[in-house]
């Protein structure tokens, strides 16, 4: 006996909210940043930020499709790091989007450069995106 999908049905009676935000997680595609400090690293609250739903945030996932994910022992030294960084004020949770991935890439930098090069590749989708003309 197969089991029925559902759908997710589409509300088209609703308008879009145009102040609608969501949690961009700056690790990404999940099923690729999935286990033990990788993950963590995924989930942990400064790498994820409340971004415009269907402005940057869409315009980031068009133009890049995932970050590669580091070696496991990379991961959890740059955890280690945040967690570090934020006990002693160097970071805050009002840090802006380009200092998050400013961090984050040179976290990688030289261990796992594909990573640390994606990082600034999504600050670049970013900087593109408010330039561009309306």
């Amino acid at each position: 006996m197969s089991k029925k999908k559902h759908r997710k049905h589409r509300r088209e009676f609703e308008p879009e909210n145009p102040h609608a935000v969501n949690g961009h997680h700056l690790c990404w595609q999940r099923r690729h940043w999935n286990h033990g400090a990788i993950k963590e690293l995924r989930d942990y609250p400064y790498c994820i930020v409340e971004l415009p739903k269907n402005t940057v945030h869409k315009y980031i996932h068009e133009k890049m499709k995932l970050i590669p994910v580091p070696k496991e022992e990379n991961a959890r030294f740059a955890l280690e790091q945040l967690k570090y960084l934020y006990s002693i004020c160097a970071i805050k949770d009002e840090d802006v989007l380009d200092k998050r991935l400013n961090l984050l890439a040179a976290l990688f930098d030289c261990v796992d450069q594909p990573t640390a090069d994606a990082f600034r590749r999504q600050l670049e989708i970013v900087h593109e995106y408010y330039e561009k003309p309306s």
